[in-house]
């Protein structure tokens, strides 16, 4: 429901452009949302990217592939940029996909952020269904996630308590 939902509102967003393919960090202090993901998923990460600056009042996201001093193929020196990326982004969200759950770099960037950032700054989109469960990644349960209910993208805390999406990104 929430992969269908993001992906049809990032229809109805297109009209204000495509996502764009590269982006100079300069002397941006600071970076919205770090979206962590596979990039297998890279189709629907763009409609993530629209979806939160078009939904979601204007909300940046980070992605590597559009940072043109992100060195591909992977090195040390990319592990160096992507703590940089996280530490200077105000939240990160991790997009779950079957693709995403075999990344060590995924997961290796939701273990920094969740040390750099805390837990309450972290959330979990999940593409991937899961029941509630992630077997051999039961870790995803301490984190809160992206929920679409009642008209409304919630992130929800292990907790229990939910705020508006828009609410969590602009704290």
């Amino acid at each position: 429901m929430t992969k269908r939902r993001i992906e049809k509102l990032a229809k109805e967003y297109e009209q204000y452009g495509e996502v764009s393919q590269e982006i100079s960090m300069g002397d941006r202090k600071t970076i919205d949302v770090f979206v962590s993901h596979s990039s297998a998923d890279n189709e629907f990460i763009k409609k993530v990217l629209l979806f939160l600056k078009h939904a979601k009042g204007g909300v940046e996201g980070y992605v590597d592939w559009q940072d043109s001093k992100m060195q591909h193929p992977t090195n040390a020196d990319t592990a160096k940029r992507l703590k940089d990326r996280i530490r200077r982004a105000r939240k990160l969200i991790y997009v779950v996909t079957n693709d995403s759950l075999k990344s060590v770099w995924c997961s290796w960037e939701l273990g920094f952020a969740d040390r750099d950032k805390g837990i309450e700054n972290v959330a979990i989109l999940a593409i991937k269904p899961n029941n509630g469960y992630w077997n051999k990644n039961e870790y995803l349960q301490q984190y809160p996630w992206i929920n679409y209910e009642n008209y409304l993208f919630r992130v929800m805390m292990p907790n229990g308590t939910s705020q508006a999406l828009y609410e969590w990104l602009n704290k």
